[in-house]
């Protein structure tokens, strides 16, 4: 069984030092944790050194698998969609030395630099993604706010759409017809990935983040992707497989699906952590709001997703794998 734990439960693991339980319970009940970069960032950005060092030192056992970058996954579907619908697009001879780069470091080299000594990654961790984190809050606190003034509930995620409006200026519409609705995962990641790559050859300035670009340049010429904006708009809003792009799909949803309960600042950090739910097959958090709007997500989702299970460590008064275990059983 492949098992992802929310970070509020590494917590508890680290800080009352129980990782070699839960290495005992991995071996004797065959389970597979998985370990996303996403929560080893969100661990760095805990104070507490030494609270900060043994959640750390929980989430680094040998045993667990660590999983690729969010972009890296998104990225892979991507260049998997244009190999299908644009091989113009494609390199006929692809560049592999980069992604296996970054590759190595987002499943090996962090880690273990943080397992050595998290002092100097957390440093540059506030550094690297305040700014970005308090714009994503303003955006989603904004958002949230006029979806409860408006009263506004989906039924089904699945259906959410956006409109283009007559007011939208050609340069965005890019051949998006007036008056037409497109499913919303579709629209987003048509704007995400156009702004990303439309800034990659400015990764000379600082404040430019290239993240995309690095994971697609290597496979994609990327002047092509971008030459003719209209046939970028019909690759994303009629070619594109949703079910060939499910971490496209999760980014988006579950952002929508978070809007329905309080944001608070940890509320992107959660839409990123859901990109990786297709990497297990259950999820345990302890955070209810979080497990609720998961569970509306997979209601919707276009492939089949994990058991989504909350826990109460707190509340049981027991050992947080005991916890686990019964969680799992």
């Amino acid at each position: 069984m492949r098992v992802i734990l929310d970070n509020n439960v590494w917590s508890y693991v680290g800080i009352e030092g129980s990782k070699a339980e839960l290495e005992s319970l991995a071996q004797g009940s065959r389970l597979s944790v998985r370990t996303p970069p996403a929560t080893l960032l969100e661990v760095l950005r805990t104070k507490d050194t030494e609270k900060r060092d043994r959640i750390i030192d929980a989430m680094t056992s040998r045993h667990w698998v660590r999983l690729r970058t969010e972009a890296e996954l998104e990225c892979e579907e991507f260049v998997a969609e244009a190999r299908r619908t644009r091989p113009r697009w494609v390199r006929q001879l692809p560049q592999p030395g980069r992604p296996a780069a970054l590759r190595e470091f987002w499943t090996r080299g962090i880690w273990r630099e943080a397992a050595r000594d998290s002092t100097p990654l957390a440093a540059r961790q506030p550094r690297l993604t305040d700014a970005v984190e308090d714009h994503v809050f303003g955006v989603l606190k904004s958002n949230s706010l006029a979806m409860r003034e408006a009263e506004w509930h989906a039924e089904d995620l699945a259906k959410v759409t956006y409109l283009a409006t007559e007011e939208a200026p050609d340069s965005y519409l890019a051949g998006w017809q007036r008056g037409t609705h497109a499913a919303g995962w579709r629209v987003e990641g048509r704007d995400v990935f156009r702004h990303a790559l439309d800034r990659h050859d400015l990764k000379m300035w600082a404040g430019h983040d290239t993240t995309y670009g690095d994971w697609l340049a290597p496979y994609l010429h990327l002047d092509r992707v971008l030459r003719d904006p209209e046939d970028f708009t019909r690759f994303w809003l009629t070619d594109i497989d949703e079910a060939r792009m499910p971490r496209n799909w999760l980014r988006w949803v579950s952002g929508v699906a978070l809007l329905e309960h309080k944001v608070t600042k940890s509320s992107g950090r959660d839409n990123q952590l859901a990109c990786y739910l297709p990497d297990c097959d259950v999820f345990l958090s302890e955070d209810r709001r979080f497990v609720r709007a998961l569970q509306r997500v997979k209601e919707a989702a276009p492939i089949p997703l994990p058991e989504i299970r909350w826990v109460d460590i707190e509340a049981s008064g027991g050992r947080a794998v005991d916890v686990i275990a019964a969680a799992l059983d």
